[in-house]
């Protein structure tokens, strides 16, 4: 983008993976589907985000957000933050997968998206100890079967 009337949008994103479809929630459907029409009653209706059906400057959208932060009373943060806010969102309130968020996030492996937010995951291991109580049944010989002659430690000699 040169400028608001120079700019070229491409026909492809930052990887192969970056092309994909998400499923949103019929609440998200419905207010941008009422953000769409009232965005063409301005005559935007190539843009999510514009004022006159061009693209948004860079430097917008973080006025945007500083101006809003500021309302809300809360500390302003990068456009970026937003996207992993949303993933904090769907780990912590909905135990989203790492194979789930890295496909929403149009991640190449699911390594990636563990190296970035792999600390948002819950610490699993005391759940899973206290499940497994119970579950293991052990039930001891009441005779011994073996004829046990190998252990060199006991037989060696000095």
């Amino acid at each position: 983008m040169k400028n608001k009337n120079d700019y070229e949008l491409k026909p492809y994103t930052k990887t192969i993976n970056g092309i994909r479809t998400i499923s949103l929630d019929n609440d998200t459907i419905r207010i941008l589907k009422n953000w769409k029409k009232d965005q063409e009653k301005h005559g935007v209706h190539n843009f999510i985000m514009s004022y006159d059906d061009t693209p948004m400057s860079r430097t917008t959208i973080p006025l945007i957000v500083k101006r809003f932060a500021k309302l809300a009373g809360v500390k302003p943060i990068q456009a970026k933050g937003l996207r992993h806010s949303s993933v904090s969102y769907l780990i912590n309130e909905f135990n989203a997968d790492v194979l789930t968020i890295s496909r929403r996030l149009g991640h190449s492996s699911p390594e990636i998206t563990l190296k970035y937010y792999a600390h948002l995951w819950p610490r699993n291991d005391e759940t899973i100890a206290d499940k497994m109580e119970g579950n293991i049944n052990f039930k001891s010989a009441t005779k011994n079967q073996l004829n046990f002659t190998g252990n060199q430690n006991i037989h060696s000699v000095k």
